[in-house]
């Protein structure tokens, strides 16, 4: 079975990884997020528990005031409720602001995810950005 350092490494190395998440989807770059792909590795992620991970992407997700209760209650459904039930979190932690790649940073506020939930054999990459 592979650890959880194994797992971040193998989604890290995984072509859809390359996404910039600017509207541009995946492409054949060495980008991910606002930083070059070889700048992430397992170390920039943190372990954290759930009542952390889900105040990061509900902060992210209230920061300009109240959502409506119709998107609370689909946060609710898929996003808390599978943070809670993984079996591990990882937040992407914040990296120097030399490793930004050529038009980065182009998101103001960015917040990265990973899910491993190893009783129902998934693994999820959540990101919460705006640019």
């Amino acid at each position: 079975m592979l650890d959880d350092r194994d797992v971040l490494a193998a989604l890290i190395a995984h072509p859809q990884f390359r996404n910039t998440y600017d509207g541009a989807g995946v492409q054949d770059w060495p980008r991910h997020g606002q930083w070059w792909l070889d700048r992430i590795t397992p170390d920039a992620y943190e372990t954290a528990d759930a009542v952390t991970a889900v105040d990061v992407i509900r902060s992210w997700a209230n920061q300009h005031g109240d959502i409506p209760d119709s998107l609370a209650s689909r946060l609710y459904q898929e996003i808390y409720t599978p943070i809670r039930e993984a079996t591990s979190r990882h937040l992407l932690g914040q990296l120097p602001e030399d490793e930004f790649h050529d038009y980065g940073p182009i998101h103001i506020d960015y917040h990265e995810l990973i899910l491993i939930d190893r009783q129902a054999a998934t693994l999820t990459l959540l990101v919460a950005a705006d640019d």
